[in-house]
């Protein structure tokens, strides 16, 4: 085999299209009339004068090497994935669509090293490879159970006297190192329900000059299915980019055109949208501003509200302490002033409320949900249960647990005291670990498991009345979040687009790890026999307790243990 064919089958950057009987995460589709697109000379991404440029085929190439060097190709992807294409009949070349969906790989996945099967005519190959990941057409990732395997198809034939790929599965597969070279995470902002804030929607893109068009399509297709009821859009149904059908930039101003609407939007309807416009498209560093117009008619940016990108912590984090209610600060740990002394209580698991003017904890062995009001003497109990679990406290200061013998609901309990069943079919008969909700009050993230099975981490909308109750159940489709783990021990919500956990893959220790609600994870270092972990809101934050009672601090980007400090279950505000 010649050097150059050694280089062009690296692991480094490998591309294949994916099966289609691999089930992706439903969502609408990116309009084929603006695809998401290609790095181009003029994207202004640094990453495009990175991009390896791929070998092409070479004469005389056999059956195998053909689709392995397609396979290899597709990490070129310049003008259009042309290289990869050279591969393809020219019919074929047409039609195949590279971006239909996106298989991500483990790094340690060797191209040459996949099993393949060649029919005895050479007409059709058949080769599987490993994911971890994949991306439907939305830009949506979610993780895939450990094993989960690819199977890819071809059909060949000869064209001008040699073999070229007739028929290749849409799709590309990478590693997962690649993947996140070649696409960059975006978030798409809609509204929680009362218009407080902001909410991501985390979405992965090629980098591309195109990319701006890609967002604004999808954000005008309205969330991914996980986020439905939960959050709303001030995008009327079935609006679309104008006539360019483009997004285009020029001295930092992205302009922006809608058709016209029917009935015309209000002025603070106007503003609505050219906020959650601004928002999501402003994250692009060639954008410092945008120029919206509907119907032709400018949106003037006066219009625009001020809403918060984000809820803020402010408070330190609670731990429980020498049998009481304590914060952290710094390096120091401090009683809650009011707390009872919780010695003979059994109790475990306290949470802050983000203004903190309320604590909740369990006693008992989970048996009984109480609450400490920040200028009250004692603590009451709210809520009864057989093995409730882990209490997390939204901002609308309502209190959300469940049964850890779950039978498909979750229990909140609001400010007042009155008690919501939230129904959540898919934990019925799963053992519940952990509820936290997230700190906009609009997705709820519940660690659960099944004996013979992985741990499983589901996130999924809350749906709320006006009054900020939440509603009689969860939205339908939760989405999996870190399902390559074959444990997850615990569970924080640490910023609105990820969470941090306690999890190992197949045959690992458990250590600490970033996860992306739509995304990949992350190790961050390791700390021994930690048993509960905790995340503030900048994903930088983060506190693990061992089961011994130490408490370790993640500060830059490494750990650090809190000399004579004995603490368990810690928790930030919220």
């Amino acid at each position: 085999m010649t050097a150059s064919r050694d280089r062009r089958f690296r692991p480094a950057m490998i591309l294949a299209s994916v099966c289609a009987c691999l089930a992706l995460v439903g969502c609408s589709s990116i309009p084929t009339s603006s695809p998401v697109g290609h790095i181009e000379d003029d994207s202004g991404d640094p990453a495009a004068s990175n991009a390896r440029i791929p070998d092409g085929p070479e004469p005389g190439d056999s059956v195998s090497e053909i689709v392995r060097g397609f396979l290899a190709a597709g990490a070129g992807t310049g003008n259009n994935f042309s290289v990869a294409r050279s591969f393809l009949t020219e019919a074929e070349a047409q039609k195949w669509s590279p971006q239909e969906s996106v298989s991500v790989m483990p790094n340690d996945t060797d191209l040459k090293s996949l099993n393949s099967d060649l029919t005895t005519d050479q007409k059709t190959l058949t080769m599987s490879a490993p994911v971890v990941g994949l991306v439907d057409s939305s830009g949506v990732y979610s993780s895939t159970k450990p094993g989960t395997q690819s199977t890819l198809e071809f059909s060949l034939r000869q064209e001008n006297g040699e073999w070229r790929i007739s028929s290749a599965p849409n799709g590309l597969l990478i590693s997962e190192t690649d993947f996140q070279t070649i696409f960059l995470n975006y978030s798409l902002e809609f509204f929680t329900s009362d218009y407080s804030y902001l909410v991501p929607d985390s979405r992965w893109f090629l980098r591309s000059s195109s990319t701006p068009t890609a967002l604004m399509n999808e954000l005008l297709s309205g969330p991914a299915p996980y986020l439905s009821g939960a959050v709303i859009t001030a995008v009327p149904d079935g609006a679309k980019l104008g006539d360019s059908n483009v997004v285009t930039i020029e001295n930092g101003v992205a302009h922006v055109s809608l058709g016209p609407q029917s009935p015309a939007p209000s002025d603070r309807e106007k503003g609505l949208i050219r906020q959650q416009i601004a928002s999501t498209l402003q994250v692009i560093p060639s954008i410092s501003s945008i120029e919206l117009t509907i119907g032709g008619q400018a949106v003037a940016a006066s219009l625009q509200p001020k809403t918060d990108s984000s809820v803020q912590v402010d408070g330190p984090p609670v731990v429980l302490a020498d049998d009481r209610i304590s914060r952290v600060s710094g390096t120091t740990v401090a009683k809650v002033e009011n707390s009872p002394n919780l010695k003979k209580a059994k109790a475990s698991d306290p949470a802050v409320s983000l203004d903190d003017s309320l604590y909740v904890y369990l006693q008992n062995d989970g048996r009984v949900l109480m609450r400490l009001k920040s200028d009250a003497v004692d603590s009451t109990p709210i809520l009864n249960g057989k093995r409730l679990v882990r209490p997390s406290i939204d901002r609308f200061n309502t209190t959300w647990t469940g049964e850890a013998e779950n039978n498909g609901e979750l229990k909140a309990v609001g400010r007042d005291g009155q008690v919501f069943t939230v129904a959540a079919d898919f934990l019925s008969g799963r053992q519940l670990i952990d509820v936290e909700v997230s700190r906009d009050g609009t997705r709820v993230a519940l660690l659960s498991r099944h004996k013979g099975e992985p741990d499983r981490v589901d996130v999924v909308g809350v749906p709320r009345d006006k009054a900020g109750n939440p509603a009689d159940g969860l939205s339908g489709d939760p989405i999996t979040v870190g399902a390559n783990f074959a444990e997850v021990k615990d569970v924080s919500w640490a910023g609105s687009t990820s969470l941090v956990a306690l999890a190992a893959e197949e045959g690992d220790k458990v250590q600490p790890f970033r996860i992306g609600v739509t995304g990949p994870s992350a190790q961050l270092g390791e700390v021994s026999d930690g048993s509960r972990i905790a995340g503030g809101a900048d994903g930088r934050s983060i506190l693990v307790t061992s089961s011994h009672g130490a408490l370790y601090s993640y500060n830059s980007n490494a750990w650090q243990r809190l000399v004579d400090v004995a603490a368990e279950d810690p928790s930030y505000p919220g």
